[in-house]
């Protein structure tokens, strides 16, 4: 039903300081989204149709380009039934205030019809740097290959240790399961019959895998001290005394490249697209005779805050710039 994410989906707007993703706002600023006019319509075929609501019609197209905005806005690939069943509900919210009179009134605000044109304005040039960057910009996997090997660090997976732990109540019972295992009892054994942290104990005190940080936690500097089956002195934790034990011991490494292929080659189309990007406005800035008034500019950034000029004055500097004054 729904596209697959494709590599720089959002490069291109982000490279204009744009976003155009379908972010769902707390309730009731839902409906108060990026400008929209409801559709009328008769649909070319009835599944086309996902919701209907008197002469107001959501279409499964509508609904598609939602979730793949609201998919690059998360940086997700698949959405659950509760985030697409919240995103129709967006939609017909959003849908049945638009045709509110109280609402269609603020078409004529003048600070919403600014808002209105400077969005417009954002979407004709953010598809036409899209066009434009797109037919120059690819990435090889020769190119993705040679970066991953040259910059094998970046994947670079730390120590890691799979731990189980006992907790107790207080030494006494923490010193009673140490000599049990000592003598060779079952550390899982005990983790359910002893611990008093209800769900690992059940999992035979299984805590996980956990890996080595640059700065690590006391746990951390506990663990990674031990050999492979080998278990702890007691621990005084906040919530009791713990006996940790080290499962599985596994070294430092390297993610493979399969695993990493699609971000390379996004962080290498983002950078492409960016020197692109940048090369096109460089030259269009060129031919159109740009010059930036760096005094003005100094003054307006030192003071925070530029008050508007009367008319009369805007016409004054409007020209005076123009004229390169």
């Amino acid at each position: 039903m729904f596209g697959s994410r494709k590599v720089g989906k959002t490069v291109l707007l982000s490279l204009l300081g744009l976003s155009m993703t379908f972010v769902a706002p707390p309730p009731a600023l839902r409906a108060l989204g990026a400008p929209c006019t409801p559709r009328v319509e008769t649909a070319s075929a009835a599944n086309d149709v996902v919701a209907v609501a008197d002469k107001m019609v959501i279409t499964r197209s509508e609904l598609e380009q939602a979730e793949l905005a609201y998919k690059a806005a998360k940086k997700k690939d698949e959405l659950s039934k509760a985030e697409i069943a919240g995103l129709l509900e967006d939609l017909i919210r959003r849908h049945l205030l638009l045709r509110i009179a109280a609402v269609k009134a603020y078409k004529k605000d003048p600070g919403v019809v600014a808002k209105v044109n400077d969005y417009e304005n954002t979407l004709i040039v953010a598809r036409w740097a899209e066009d434009k960057i797109r037919s120059k910009v690819r990435v090889t996997d020769r190119e993705a290959r040679t970066y991953y090997e040259n910059n094998r660090q970046e994947f670079r997976t730390p120590p890691r240790v799979k731990a189980s732990y006992i907790l107790l109540r207080t030494r006494g019972e923490a010193e009673m399961v140490q000599k049990k295992l000592r003598g060779g009892a079952d550390f899982a054994q005990l983790a359910k019959q002893y611990s008093i942290d209800l769900p690992t104990g059940q999992r035979g005190g299984l805590i996980g895998t956990i890996s080595e940080s640059k700065k690590p936690s006391a746990l951390g500097k506990v663990l990674f001290l031990l050999a492979r089956g080998e278990t702890s002195d007691i621990i005084t934790t906040k919530a009791g005394y713990a006996i940790f034990r080290a499962d599985q011991l596994y070294p430092p490494g390297f993610k493979p490249y399969e695993v990493v292929a699609n971000d390379i080659r996004e962080q290498l189309f983002r950078k492409k697209a960016h020197d692109s990007f940048k090369q096109i406005v460089q030259n269009i800035e060129k031919n159109a005779g740009l010059k930036i008034f760096s005094d003005r500019l100094a003054a307006i950034e030192q003071s925070g805050q530029h008050a508007p000029a009367s008319t009369d004055q805007q016409k004054t500097s409007a020209n005076s710039v123009i004229a390169g004054k």
